[in-house]
């Protein structure tokens, strides 16, 4: 979540709920994830939004302060 609001992924919040959860597990199973698997992880969630790069850059954040 700190890495969510450092890179100020959330804007209307409709879909954080789903994203953070796919993040979430995607670092739990997957440490280090590469881009493309982070693009397969969150493939599932639509933002309105677009805020897509941002929720890249945080996914990666968060993997390494990990």
């Amino acid at each position: 979540q700190k890495a969510w609001i450092e890179h100020d992924v959330p804007q209307c919040g409709y879909c954080q709920a789903g994203q953070i959860m796919s993040a979430a597990a995607l670092l739990k199973s997957k440490p280090s994830p590469s881009d493309e698997d982070i693009d397969m992880a969150m493939q599932g969630n639509i933002c309105r939004c677009g805020t897509y790069v941002r929720i890249k850059a945080a996914i990666k954040s968060a993997a390494k302060n990990q």
